[in-house]
């Protein structure tokens, strides 16, 4: 477990997702992209569904990969729900296939009824050598994730839940990383919102200890409309 954390050290990680019915919703697709992402420097990937991370895994069982379960379509209220890696049963079957769980750690209720440390508790004594990552919207949740002992902490639902979607600007949430790398001694990862190398250079100025980037890299689909938004209003006119 140290190894593959250790990997992550001042890294890029890629979040190579897309949503159901997407151009690139295939995993050789998700695949190529994370294998661009590489050959570019990144040092590990963010995957979702245990299909995806197979397909990649056997392909690449050296790179870390840390992996998610989430529904194939985010309801409009997903910042009330916890719909990413809900339950023990999503992290049992991504334990087969990656180094690392990625888990909301937020304070929001479970489905089924089980808590987030009855999860952890039962992922430490079934999986011991695999790792486990905290997604958190807030210090109060990374402090959480600390005492429960998650081996990484990431900013990743900050700006996503009922409680922060209205208090954090359209950039990623640098005033969490901050309190959490000064209040714990987990790693911390910046993950949300990351379109500039400026936003990445600042979060390793705070201390981070890597940082994920998604949309700006993987979905040619936002990052052509951020092209597209800029066209001057005359312009299209003509």
């Amino acid at each position: 477990m140290r190894k593959i954390i250790s990997k992550l050290k001042n890294g890029i990680i890629i979040s190579a997702q897309a949503a159901k019915g997407e151009p690139m919703d295939k995993p050789e697709h998700l695949c190529a992209l994370a294998e661009a992402a590489l050959n570019g420097g990144a040092c590990a990937v963010r995957m979702a569904q245990p299909y995806n991370i197979r397909y990649f895994k056997e392909r690449h069982p050296e790179i870390p990969v840390m992996g998610i379960t989430k529904p194939d379509v985010i309801p409009a209220n997903a910042h009330e729900l916890v719909y990413i890696t809900p339950g023990f049963q999503d992290v049992a079957a991504l334990a087969e296939v990656c180094d690392i769980v990625a888990l909301d750690a937020t304070m929001r209720p479970r489905p089924a009824g089980e808590t987030l440390d009855s999860i952890v508790s039962e992922s430490r004594r079934q999986y011991p050598a695999l790792a486990l990552m905290a997604d958190v919207a807030t210090l109060e949740e990374g402090l959480n994730a600390a005492r429960l002992g998650f081996d990484l902490i990431s900013t990743t639902l900050s700006g996503y839940t009922g409680e922060t979607r209205h208090s954090v600007s359209g950039g990623p949430d640098f005033a969490l990383l901050e309190a959490l790398v000064s209040r714990v001694a987990t790693p911390i990862i910046l993950e949300g919102r990351v379109w500039e190398p400026s936003e990445v250079a600042r979060a390793f100025e705070l201390g981070a200890y890597a940082v994920v980037i998604g949309s700006a890299v993987t979905r040619p689909h936002e990052i052509t409309r951020r092209f597209v938004q800029a066209v001057p209003k005359q312009a299209k006119l003509l």
